[in-house]
């Protein structure tokens, strides 16, 4: 039997409502506090725990683990290509929220004693070079690893009652 499908819908409102909620953090100037950046993580907890749960009930709780880990993974990468949107689109929207990390780093940089000006210099421009790359490969690797945690949860939260039996289909 076909599994009916609940992960295009959760991904992309779950990737909406983690945008939106690190723009909020953001336009409050709260982005760059630390652990501030961890807060958009909180509707990608739900979203995929809510998609597991739907997942099942679309399904009768005829699922697996494996059925439902899957369905939430298919979410999570839905949610990456959201995200990865809205990085590129931010780096345009918001051109200082560039200057404003490089500068949180030197700060960061600056605290090593052991780091001098000329180790500091090199850094900045280098991440500076590949700021892009960064971001992007940062909101992808970011993105699919709490995305897989998360999958595991939902996985485990959504009621399962295993593979249906078989009914047959062709009586005569």
């Amino acid at each position: 039997m076909e599994k009916k499908n609940t992960h295009i819908m959760y991904g992309f409102i779950t990737g909406i409502a983690m945008v939106i909620v690190g723009l909020i953090v953001y336009l409050l100037g709260a982005a760059f506090k630390p652990g501030m950046q961890y807060i958009s993580y909180i509707p990608f907890l739900i979203g995929i725990i809510l998609n597991g749960i739907a997942f099942s009930k679309a399904n009768d709780g005829y699922v697996t683990f494996g059925n439902v880990f899957g369905s939430c993974f298919k979410a999570t990468m839905i949610v990456t290509i959201v995200i990865i949107t809205w990085s590129v689109a931010s780096m345009y929207i918001f051109p200082e929220m560039k200057d404003k990390a490089m500068e949180m780093a030197r700060a960061e940089m600056a605290k090593n004693p052991k780091m001098t000006d000329e180790i500091m210099d090199t850094s900045m421009n280098m991440m500076k070079k590949y700021w892009n790359v960064f971001l992007i490969a940062g909101a992808i690797f970011g993105t699919l690893f709490f995305g897989a945690v998360f999958s595991l949860i939902g996985g485990g939260i959504a009621q399962k009652k295993g593979t249906q039996p078989f009914v047959p289909t062709d009586t005569m």
